[in-house]
């Protein structure tokens, strides 16, 4: 059996073959106690292979303790994702307010030119807009 391991990002790869008696093997132990074998493959590469026999009790508590930080990732998701919520409608107030603002500029400039008064210089704020309106539509870095 060949297997393929992603490092963090997909930047880098590692394959290597596992004997076909070595991956039964897994897979019947890993049946036996009621894990993933996705699972299994994990601790035996990070943490070792172990050739003994692991008793009932320690297993229960590795279990736990995936109980546990799993409770652990669910609560942190349910942190994240009330913030995700907000980032996402301010990044539209951002958008909104941009495009106030483009009108208003646009409006000052008119009102300027018809009562014969200097033209101020707005570049920075129209830069400010366009960042707000590309990144708000996907075409920016997706920060605002």
């Amino acid at each position: 059996m060949k297997i393929t391991v992603w490092a963090k990002g997909r930047w880098r790869k590692v394959s290597f073959t596992i004997p076909d008696d070595l991956w039964r093997r897994i897979e019947e132990v890993s049946k036996k106690h009621g894990f993933r074998i996705e699972e299994a493959l994990r601790v035996i590469l990070l943490d070792g292979y172990v050739d003994e026999e692991v008793n009932d009790e320690e297993l229960r508590r590795i279990e736990e303790e995936i109980n546990g930080l799993e409770e652990k990732l669910y609560e942190l998701e349910g942190h994240w994702s009330p913030l995700k919520f907000k980032t996402y409608y301010s990044a539209m107030d951002n958008q909104n307010l941009a495009i106030m603002l483009s009108g208003m500029i646009a409006e000052n400039k008119r009102l300027r030119k018809m009562l014969g008064m200097p033209e101020r210089d707005y570049s920075k704020v129209e830069e400010l807009i366009h960042y707000y309106m590309s990144s708000a539509f996907g075409e920016g870095s997706g920060k605002g």
